[in-house]
C-alpha cells in the first residue's frame, strides 16, 4: 500500500479505494492491469481511457495542456463531496509536484492509517476495513 504506482493519472490515491483493500483479488490500482479492477475502473472511466494522454505518454493528468479536463473535475467533485471521507486529486497532484512523491506517499500513509488498528482504511467507507472501527478524518 501507499506505493507510487498506486497513485491514478487523475491524482487519486488507488491504496484508499475499498476495492483495493478487499482481502481476496484486491483492485491493483489504475495503473495496474485490468484484471481484478471494478468494470466502471476499466471499461468506462474517461481518465484510464483518455486517448491524449495515452498518445503523448502523459503519467499523470496534470500534465497536458487541456487539465484539469472535465474528467477530472467530475472526479475532484465526487471524491471532495460524495464519499465519508474528502479526498481531492487536484491537491494531491499539486502535493506531489510542489514535494515530491516520497513526501506525498508519506503523507498518505500518516492520513490514511487507522488509528486503531493501524491499517489503511477507505475513502469510500466510514469504518475501517480491518477492525471495523469508525475513522474520522
Amino acid at each position: 500500500m501507499f506505493k507510487a504506482e498506486m497513485i491514478a493519472p487523475c491524482g487519486l490515491d488507488c491504496s484508499i479505494c475499498s476495492q483495493a483493500l478487499i482481502e481476496n483479488n484486491p483492485c491493483p490500482g489504475c495503473n495496474g492491469p485490468d484484471e481484478n479492477k471494478p468494470e466502471f475502473c476499466s471499461r468506462y472511466c474517461g481518465i484510464v481511457l483518455c486517448r491524449k494522454r495515452r498518445e503523448n505518454g502523459y503519467q499523470y493528468c496534470d500534465e497536458c495542456p487541456d487539465y484539469p479536463c472535465e474528467d477530472v473535475m467530475e472526479k475532484e467533485n465526487r471524491y471532495t463531496s460524495k464519499y465519508p471521507h474528502r479526498e481531492s486529486p487536484l491537491e494531491n497532484l499539486r502535493m506531489i509536484r510542489k514535494d515530491g512523491m516520497d513526501a506525498f506517499l508519506a503523507y498518505e500513509r500518516q492520513h490514511w492509517t487507522c488509528p486503531h488498528c493501524g491499517r489503511p482504511f477507505s475513502v469510500h467507507d466510514r469504518n475501517c476495513p480491518y477492525c471495523g472501527k469508525n475513522v474520522k478524518e
